[in-house]
């Protein structure tokens, strides 16, 4: 089990937090309207910029919207909020699933709410490269869109940890949390630069309560 820093998840639930998640969850699919995204990883480039809270709001938000129930899934297995977020038990996940360890993601997956369900990170796998490379992941996610209307991975920072862009390479949507007016240039760069080479698809940066594609400036000091 893992040690968890205390997440206060009672900030989603307010009328203005839900407003700004709606937003940000019906500009996501009217970006990716011809395309249909059904699974988004939301990361960041260094700790405590927000990532885990996009998730979750962007969760609740699309579970409140959609027919079918959503899944968030905790990727990052080095500091997990997301069951102690949702108040459930996190004893197996998304690592024992990917090595083998449990044979069926029902088995790994709890039921937030009416509309939301959640997976938890489990124990990391020990050859994570090669349990979470493509296409493992991404036929992972096939399966899953099966039941779900939309998957959403939090992931662990991009410029500390290598699963964020395995995870990136094998979704159809990247969002980058951005902390407005505290992320340096060069911090965020080097996260893009990461992404990018790691062949993720379509990454656009959450700032300020709005997405963004990627500015053109910004490639430029790759």
């Amino acid at each position: 089990m893992h040690r968890h820093n205390f997440f206060d998840a009672g900030k989603l639930y307010s009328p203005a937090a839900q407003q700004i998640f709606a937003n940000v969850y019906d500009n996501l699919m009217l970006a990716s309207k011809e395309i249909g995204i059904k699974s988004v990883l939301v990361c960041a480039a260094d700790p405590g910029e927000g990532a885990t809270t996009v998730a979750l709001g962007l969760a609740l938000a699309a579970a409140a919207k959609q027919d079918r129930p959503i899944l968030l899934i905790d990727g990052n297995f080095h500091d997990p909020c997301i069951c102690q977020a949702l108040r459930l038990k996190d004893l197996f996940g998304l690592g024992e699933l990917m090595s083998g360890r449990v044979g069926s993601y029902q088995a790994v997956i709890q039921k937030a709410s009416a509309g939301l369900h959640a997976m938890g990170p489990g124990i990391m796998p020990a050859n994570q490269f090669i349990d979470l490379e493509p296409p493992k992941f991404a036929n992972l996610l096939h399966r899953l869109a099966e039941d779900y209307g939309l998957v959403i991975v939090d992931g662990p920072p991009v410029n500390l940890h290598p699963e964020s862009v395995l995870f990136g390479s094998q979704v159809d949507q990247t969002l980058l949390a951005v902390y407005s007016g505290v992320t340096r240039v060069p911090v965020l760069s080097k996260a893009i630069s990461k992404l990018t080479a790691g062949d993720c698809k379509k990454v656009d940066i959450l700032l300020n309560r709005r997405t963004f594609p990627i500015p053109q400036w910004i490639y430029n000091k790759l």
